[in-house]
């Protein structure tokens, strides 16, 4: 049933049969690159007849050819990377010609030995402007031999699987700039939540991670001691979030990371094997490729986005990520200026204190020294006197008391506040006010995760309560909300509140990976048993008279619970 003649390099090939029609159908349809690719070399397979084969695409920058699709091969040929000479593939990328090898094992660097016996066929797989796109790697065992029909088959399947490829290609191109635009957006919103910069990084890691897919991302920020300036590298996001649970530092001198804060300049490392200044984790991971981007503002460095993956960063990548570190260093002068401005208020408002105590407490405590000394004599003078005189000095004292203890009200520490002298209303706080504990927590949900989790509120049977506690209660549940939202790998999270018999019952609940409290108590040791977020939330709930409960079990989700005696609060 043939449809025509192919000349295929001065050879004529039968250029389609009914069943080749619906192969390429099949394949023209599929858009996603890496089913398309699964399809491709499953149906390659097919058509010689062969046991297994795999399929694998060019990387330029690398000059190699990276696996990225199998079919009936271990799972370990998935993301191998050949140079030119290494193995079958290599043998076809040093070359750029198909090859037919009747035993496996005869080739350099083979990645199966176990099939050193099989008969092997590799052709590559055309790109545009007559480079190479990718190759096509198959084998089966003895007897099966390969032979040129098969080599014509499959070249002739190659020209038309390259098209299909390309088209996918340029879909995922599109699609990941689509994300892109996405994630710029998601972290604009991220930036306007009001976080310290610690908490940014960690979120905006995490966001990367979850709208780009890189296996690894982590925000290291910049500080300085008395020796040395060093990254901090806290908040990882993707492979790293599961075996890095401590924060480490790492001076400026050491890896790519440094190198790129040093400079000011994106550092891009599409082979780390190749490049020196690589530093390997504490547990080794795989990955190939490494971006470096400092977060810059003026003549301000204050860190660095670093990214690691298998396959090489382009254009596109380094565009984006750059865009997200001007934000991030916009985001970052904001916070500690506003850092800066509460501190210059605390001291404001000491040296307002300091003058109220010299005017008013100081000169009573003055006066009642002076008159004290004067009361004897005068008394011996003139009874009456040495009365009206004591109680001169009974009126002045408690006056001085009446001074102090409202200066002592003022300086007493207010549990919610992290400054400690004074409250100061924290970004959020202020939508409690406006619009009332569940709207402030459903719109802080969004800023942060506008698309995953999914985050239902339960506030059935919750009564409104003074704003004073409405507000407190933000600042907890905002806690509880950011580090399952961050840390719990959740697509779900619920929050409730209720009031039953004078107990205000607030509990955020997710179904995320959990982890061992008892566990993490041990590690952290008993100084930070809970963590410092789990900390603050027990903190801020003992000082409203509550108790602040964590359940967890890994793998099962997490489960925040915190309990506060209405009538233990205060206004």
């Amino acid at each position: 049933m043939s449809s025509g003649i192919l000349r295929i390099e001065g050879r004529d090939v039968p250029a389609m049969s009914e069943p080749f029609n619906t192969i390429l159908e099949e394949i023209a349809s599929e858009l996603e690159l890496r089913p398309l690719l699964t399809s491709i070399i499953t149906r390659a397979c097919e058509l010689l007849g062969a046991d297994g084969g795999s399929i694998g695409l060019y990387v330029p920058r690398r000059h190699t050819v990276q696996v990225e699709a199998i079919h009936q091969l271990p799972l370990t040929e998935l993301g191998m990377e050949f140079e030119p000479g290494e193995g079958l593939i290599g043998k076809v990328l040093a070359t750029g010609r198909p090859v037919i090898v009747d035993r496996y094992g005869e080739l350099q660097h083979i990645s199966l030995p176990e099939m050193r016996e099989y008969t092997v066929i590799g052709v590559p797989i055309p790109g545009p402007g007559g480079g190479l796109l990718g190759v096509f790697g198959i084998g089966a065992p003895p007897p099966r031999k390969f032979g040129e029909s098969d080599l014509d088959t499959l070249r002739l399947f190659a020209r038309h699987a390259a098209i299909a490829i390309q088209n996918a290609m340029r879909y995922e191109r599109e699609r990941r700039r689509t994300e892109r635009m996405t994630l710029i957006a998601h972290i604009a919103r991220v930036i306007t939540a009001g976080l310290e910069a610690n908490e940014l990084a960690a979120t905006a890691a995490q966001v990367i991670h979850e709208h780009l897919g890189y296996p690894n991302v982590v925000i290291p920020l910049l500080y300085r001691d008395e020796d040395e300036e060093y990254l901090l590298f806290d908040g990882h996001a993707g492979n790293y979030d599961d075996i890095v649970d401590l924060s480490h530092r790492m001076p400026l001198t050491q890896g790519v990371t440094g190198a790129a804060v040093l400079t000011r300049m994106p550092q891009i490392v599409n082979d780390i094997r190749k490049d020196p200044r690589y530093v390997p984790p504490p547990i080794p991971i795989n990955v190939r490729s490494e971006l470096a981007m400092p977060i810059v503002l003026g003549d301000e460095v204050f860190g660095c986005i670093n990214i690691e993956a298998l396959n090489p960063f382009d254009e596109d990548d380094v565009a984006s990520i750059q865009i997200i570190a001007d934000h991030l260093a916009v985001a970052i002068k904001n916070a500690s200026l506003s850092r800066e401005a509460r501190q210059a208020a605390v001291m404001r408002e000491r040296q307002r204190l300091a003058r109220d105590l010299h005017d008013a407490v100081s000169q009573a405590l003055s006066s009642i020294s002076l008159m004290s000394q004067s009361i004897v004599p005068a008394w011996r003078r003139d009874p009456a006197e040495g009365e009206r005189r004591a109680r001169r000095i009974e009126e002045l004292a408690r006056l001085a008391f009446a001074e102090m203890r409202a200066l002592l009200r003022e300086l007493r520490p207010d549990p919610s506040s992290e400054a400690g002298v004074s409250y100061v209303e924290n970004a959020g706080v202020g939508d409690v006010k406006r619009m009332g504990l569940a709207a402030a927590l459903q719109r802080f949900a969004f800023i942060l995760a506008p698309q995953t989790p999914s985050i239902r509120l339960d506030f059935a049977t919750y009564r409104s309560q003074l704003p004073s506690l409405e507000e407190r209660l933000y600042l907890i549940c905002r806690e509880a909300l950011s580090n399952a939202i961050r840390h719990s790998g959740a697509d779900r999270l619920d929050v409730s509140a209720a009031v039953n018999d004078d107990v205000l019952i607030l509990s955020v609940q997710d179904n995320g990976r959990g982890f061992d409290v008892a566990a993490r108590a041990e590690v952290m040791g008993d100084s930070r048993e809970q963590g410092i977020g789990l900390q603050t939330m027990s903190e801020r709930a003992a000082a409203l008279g509550g108790v602040c409960e964590v359940q967890s079990q890994s793998g099962r989700g997490t489960t925040v619970c915190i309990r506060i005696p209405l009538l233990a609060t205060t206004p």
